[in-house]
């Protein structure tokens, strides 16, 4: 389908094309207004592409309150947005491109099969559609103004006209995949402050040698609890994901910001209860009754029941009682280190991943400089915000997704409307 370009001098400039920018391109082009979409990169979407297919989620199923109250100290700001475009608004978006996001058994929204590259070119195409005008390979080093309004934007070293900028280059995290600080600069020129950005959401290495026993494998509803310094400063039900080099999964990576404060001053220790709904009071019994009905049974038999066999090796390392051990054999003292194994299974944190595996960053342009309604900003007239440029950060899962798709919306209405 050929486009006809508009012929306008001032069009409204979007910087970034991930989910933010591409979507509030989309959105502001309804206005009939000329829109440009700068893309530092040859392909749309770079960071979403590089997430995992088990990682890709859209958003989260639930009410908005609750959305936004899971973004710690940001609720207040991110409830409007959420309110003007939620997960309802999101999925009827997709569906109108023919894409079928559903949740999942834990209210994650997902889309089968789709990959994040697809996302990216799909919603390029839309946005071609509307008539906006893509230029790759073209990175925004600055915001222009004259006598303190918005004139242009300085493209590959050359100057650009333009009436209105929808700021969406994303944050710092994952710098592998194409991420820069271009963003937080623009912004501090603008007179904007720019919290520091810290690394979140990231796995860690950890001490102890199980990565060739466990990597790969993900212990699903068991308790993790998080101790700083040998005290007990988080203990929550959920899944642990082990990798080659030590941990992750949704507790870990939401905790992940303040483990690496932790570990600059003290030890940091994961525990792993791996049958939570058995007291460990009471658990010992437990194994004592069965193992006197099971005596005829190996000890890994036993576990098979209730481990995975990666989970039952380690184990077996853990506690140095051998699968292949008849149960009739097992001494006091054995039995007490397999109720110390699976109830209180250790592992001591090393470091975080470099910071080039960062899935989110605490930190980026301050929150309380711009307007929720709008995402305009109360500093320079005709700027908008959208994405994980702000200071914005939800826990692992569609959170921060559905942020972007949402600001977006937000951020593309608003300059569509004011150009109206």
């Amino acid at each position: 389908m050929a486009v006809k370009k508009r012929k306008n001098n001032s069009p409204i400039a979007v910087i970034g094309a991930g989910p933010a920018g591409l979507l509030a391109a989309i959105t502001a082009a309804e206005s009939g207004k000329h829109v440009v979409l700068y893309n530092k990169n040859p392909e749309p979407g770079k960071k979403i592409s590089a997430i995992p297919p088990d990682e890709f989620f859209f958003s989260e199923k639930l009410p908005t309150r609750k959305l936004a109250s899971s973004f710690s100290g940001r609720g207040d700001f991110v409830t409007p947005i959420f309110k003007a475009f939620g997960h309802a608004e999101l999925t009827k978006f997709f569906k109108k491109l023919n894409i079928n996001i559903e949740p999942d058994q834990a209210g994650r929204l997902r889309a089968d099969g789709l990959t994040g590259r697809q996302l990216g070119l799909t919603l390029l195409d839309e946005a071609l559609k509307r008539g906006v005008e893509y230029k790759k390979s073209s990175r925004v080093t600055d915001v222009l103004l004259n006598h303190g309004k918005i004139s242009g934007v300085q493209v590959n070293s050359s100057p650009q006209p333009a009436a209105a900028v929808i700021l969406a280059p994303g944050s710092i995290s994952a710098p592998k995949h194409g991420a820069t600080t271009d963003g937080y600069e623009i912004s501090k020129r603008l007179g904007h402050r720019v919290v520091e950005p810290k690394p979140a959401l990231l796995d860690f290495v950890i001490n102890e040698k199980y990565g060739k026993i466990l990597s790969g494998t993900t212990v699903e509803e068991i308790n993790i609890s998080i101790f700083f310094n040998g005290r007990q400063a988080k203990s929550e039900i959920g899944d642990i994901k082990f990798t080659p080099y030590g941990v992750s999964g949704p507790v870990i990576l939401n905790h992940s910001a303040e483990i690496i404060e932790q570990l600059n001053s003290t030890p940091v220790e994961i525990r792993l209860d791996f049958m939570p709904d058995e007291p460990r009071e009471l658990f010992e019994t437990w194994l004592i009754k069965n193992f006197m009905s099971r005596r005829h049974l190996q000890v890994g038999q036993f576990l098979s029941r209730y481990f995975e066999d990666q989970t039952a090796k380690a184990i077996e390392a853990e506690s140095r009682v051998k699968l292949d051990k008849s149960i009739a054999h097992i001494t006091n003292l054995e039995r007490k280190s397999l109720v110390h194994a699976i109830k209180d299974f250790r592992l001591t944190i090393k470091g975080p991943r470099p910071f080039n595996y960062t899935r989110g960053v605490l930190g980026g342009v301050a929150t309380d400089e711009i307007d929720p309604a709008t995402c305009e900003s109360k500093i320079i007239k005709s700027l908008y915000f959208a994405g994980d440029v702000l200071d914005v950060l939800g826990p692992w899962g569609g959170y921060n997704m559905q942020f972007a798709f949402s600001s977006g919306f937000v951020a593309g209405n608003a300059v569509g409307t004011a150009a109206r």
